[in-house]
């Protein structure tokens, strides 16, 4: 079969070349097709119960992600005129924007739009904290003390304690179309405060969808005046100036979940456009400086290019979305796919050594039929490696693995027809020709790398039990290191210490309560179940013992409204800061909110049957190993104090969400190492027809593996993301760099070698190919650790590290394994 393939290649090629080009052409006009999807909750897979919980509480609480806006004045603090009215400004323009989900006034939270109850024994209203800017001492001291008169619902939520940072809540509606047009508008709200001009343009359609995507300043995206249905309009004192908000000492931020997911995704794709080019720099001077030919360096590059550009393409085409990990894809396909190119290379250059004056096709025909059955190898098993990402449960992941699996079949396509058909054309030429000659005829090798691996062949021959020893040792101390590691990921980590998203986030979490919400739902099987005074007293119980923690910073339920209204019908008496003690008293205060003008405020806490409760817990880090601690003490709570209730507790919001993304990450790669482990076995048995040299295959992808999270317990570092990716190249890489010595050493045996010479015969050619294969992939990944995106710098330095262990794994491993198991075969050929 290879015969008959090779034979039409090295017949066509030109026709072969240009049809492939045609096909990368193509490819290269979808990219411009390719969808964003930052969505943290798309790693979830559907019907999900925390997609479930999550929909059921934006539907019957309104509670939806929202962009966290933040006023600083460190000198003057935020009870000044300018700040006031700057913060009225922004709450009523960004209420405006089409994206934001303002149905209510409660919906753009903030001083402008927040509400208290007031009253005596008698009366109860709701009336804004705010009415207008205040202008005079006596305005500001009114403000602040009605403020600090509810400081259970605003103080830590809206305001800090010290009167310095004030925040706007704004809901957006859902769509990545709405989190990112919104994130432009108001950045673009902001840069006008501060006295710049920027403006972000684009359309909205009919059904409420961006259509823009590019700045075009003819096109304002804050519109003029506000939004004619925004309820209860607060006119802010006019100003005769609008002073900068530099000038008045105002430092303005934007943080929440939707700021995190929009600014990953573009700081992601920023970095990956500027690091791809500095990565395939290094990559050619690698490979001019082992190759010492143009060929050398064009022809690899040439196939991971296509390769990159088929398969974004083919993604583009098929209108599959690129999430945040899929920014990963083409540094993978780089690292997993230039081997096979890299091969042919190698042995088309040892043939051309040993024949230059041979016919081109005659040439390349004896390279490939001798390359064919290895690298048909490499790619099935490697394809096998990352399906098993097809077990996940996280959708993302599942794309991923599809696509970088028809990424790396693409690069083995590329390998055997496109590389051949160009070395066709071209005349037989290899670097430093009489230079390599010589040192043939001195050393029999044509190269230092070579003389070395040979030497380490012959060493590892004759001590085999000096070797197993120390790898033994290593081992032993890599399952150690491997005990102690741990998950924990975090979208915060995805951005430097001195961003402007980690200083928004670090500061609303320092000065307030915290960035993102955990939301506990209180479900009872009837209506008015929730107006049980027992009831409510195990719900502020649960509040006050999961407030404990130390990354908790408050929370917010019914209870403290009718609290809060138990005190201010007794005239603001702390002692009446507490649950009625009756049914009937929880039902009177329950009338008198329903009466109060502002009927709204509870509807974030309470359903209208009274049958349902949202327990909204603000939280001051979104690191998974405490989530999972805070999310353990609600759970234990439940179990201990409210199982004598007919109930059911549910989680929802994006605390509960990460925690479980990170549950899912865990259990979805130990899966998929699992399986591709055992799917690359079998694979490997079936191809080679050999259990012995089956299971040799997958054992230095296995230590590999071992060693690499063995060094990452000892260090401290947890799994996440790319941690977890990187195992997927070393899958990948591992494999490669076993089949291809496997395959040399079995042919050199079958050729009548003696195991010692076929150990080093094996070295000789297909070890200096894993070397420079190694080297040259580790040096181009090297470059991501000058990357200013986290995840790449982390990507970097395991690609990196895999890539070093794998070669030495294989170059170590398989002759001492060779060696110990012909020895016990009297040195029979396997």
């Amino acid at each position: 079969m290879w015969n008959g393939l090779y034979k039409y290649v090295v017949s066509y090629p030109k026709l072969i070349v240009t049809t492939l080009l045609v096909f990368t052409v193509f490819c290269a006009m979808q990219l411009d097709k390719l969808q964003w999807e930052t969505d943290a909750r798309v790693y979830l897979p559907k019907g999900h119960h925390a997609i479930i919980y999550d929909e059921i509480v934006a539907d019957t609480f309104g509670v939806k992600n929202s962009i966290l806006i933040a006023i600083v004045n460190e000198e003057k603090g935020i009870y000044n005129a300018e700040t006031l009215s700057r913060i009225a400004r922004i709450t009523e323009q960004v209420a405006s924007l089409p994206g934001v989900s303002a149905n209510r006034v409660i919906d753009v939270m903030s001083i402008a739009t927040a509400s208290a109850f007031v009253g005596d024994d008698e009366t109860l209203g709701s009336v804004r904290i705010m009415r207008e800017v205040p202008s005079t001492k006596a305005g500001f001291d009114q403000l602040r003390s009605t403020i600090q008169r509810n400081a259970d619902l605003f103080v830590g939520n809206i305001i800090s304690e010290d009167g310095k940072v004030a925040i706007i809540r704004a809901k957006l509606k859902e769509g990545i179309a709405n989190r990112y047009s919104t994130y432009w508008a108001i950045k673009t709200m902001l840069d006008s405060e501060r006295g710049l001009d920027s403006e972000w343009g684009g359309e909205w359609s009919e059904s409420s969808e961006w259509n823009g995507g590019e700045w075009d300043d003819s096109k304002p995206a804050v519109p003029s005046t506000a939004k004619e249905s925004w309820p209860n309009g607060m006119e802010p004192n006019n100003l005769e100036k609008v002073i900068s908000a530099d000038e008045n000492g105002d430092t303005l931020y934007m943080a929440g979940r939707p700021v995190i997911e929009v600014s990953s995704g573009l700081s992601a794709l920023k970095d990956i456009q500027l690091m791809i080019p500095l990565l395939c720099i290094v990559l050619c001077i690698m490979l001019f400086l082992f190759y010492r030919t143009w060929r050398g360096v064009f022809i690899p590059m040439l196939v991971i290019s296509c390769a990159v550009i088929w398969t974004m393409g083919t993604m583009a085409f098929l209108n599959v979305p690129m999430y945040t990990i899929s920014t990963m894809l083409p540094v993978i396909l780089v690292a997993v796919g230039i081997g096979d190119s890299m091969h042919v290379m190698s042995r088309y250059y040892d043939h051309v050594l040993k024949n230059p004056h041979g016919q081109s096709g005659e040439i390349v025909s004896g390279v490939m039929v001798q390359l064919a059955p290895p690298l048909i190898t490499t790619t099935i098993t490697t394809v096998i490696g990352f399906l098993a990402l097809l077990f996940s449960e996280m959708p993302p992941f599942k794309i991923f693995g599809l696509f970088t699996v028809l990424g790396i079949v693409y690069c083995w396509l590329l390998s055997v027809v496109l590389v051949p058909a160009i070395l066709t054309m071209m005349k037989p030429k290899v670097g430093d020709y009489l230079k390599k000659k010589r040192s043939l005829r001195v050393h029999d090798e044509d190269s230092g790398v070579a003389r070395l691996l040979t030497t380490w062949g012959q060493y590892s021959t004759k001590n085999s039990k000096m070797i197993l020893i120390v790898t033994l040792l290593v081992l032993i101390v890599s399952a150690f290191g491997a005990s102690k590691m741990y998950v924990n990921s975090s979208w915060m980590s995805d951005f430097n210490k001195e961003s402007d998203v980690s200083i928004a986030n670090d500061l609303i979490n320092e000065r307030l309560d915290g960035a993102i919400f955990l939301n506990v739902i209180v479900e009872g099987e009837s209506k008015g179940a929730l107006k049980s005074p027992e009831l409510l007293r195990k719900i502020e119980g649960m509040q006050q013992q999961v407030e404990k923690h130390l990354l908790v910073g408050d929370s917010i339920s019914i209870v403290d409204y009718l609290k809060s209204i138990n005190k201010n019908l007794h005239s603001g008496d702390v002692t009446y800061d507490r649950l009625p003690d009756t049914e009937a008293e929880i039902n009177e205060f329950l009338f008198l909110l329903s009466m109060s003008g502002r009927p709204d405020e509870l509807d974030e806490v309470i359903d209208y049957d009274y049958r349902q409760a949202n327990i909204s817990f603000l939280i001051k880090t979104d690191e998974t190993r405490y989530l999972k601690e805070i999310i353990a003490e609600v759970n234990d709570y439940v179990d201990r104090e409210m199982s004598g209730f007919d109930v059911k507790v549910n989680l929802a919001g994006s605390a509960n969400n990460s925690y479980i993304w990170a549950e899912l990450l865990i259990d979805s790669q130990v899966m998929a190492v699992l399986l591709s482990k055992i799917g690359i076995l079998i694979m490997a048995m079936i191809l080679f027809r050999s259990v012995i040299l089956g299971l040799l295959t997958v054992v230095p992808v296995t230590v590999t593996t071992l060693v690499i999270a063995g060094g990452i317990g000892l260090m401290g570092i947890p799994l996440d993301v790319s941690t977890a990716l990187a195992a997927g190249v070393a899958i990948g890489v591992g494999v490669d760099y076993a089949v291809h010595y496997l395959f040399k050493y079995r042919l050199e045996r079958r050729n009548s070698l003696k195991h010692d010479d076929a150990v080093v015969e094996s070295m000789r050619s297909v070890g200096k190919t894993v070397v420079f294969n190694a080297a040259v992939v580790t040096a181009g990944f090297m470059v991501l650790l000058a990357s200013q995106f986290p995840p790449h710098v982390k990507l970097g330095a395991f690609v990196s590290s895999y890539m070093v262990v794998s070669c030495i794994a294989a170059l170590v491993l398989l002759p001492l394994l060779l060696t110990l198991i012909n020895s016990k075969r009297q040195r029979k050929a396997i």
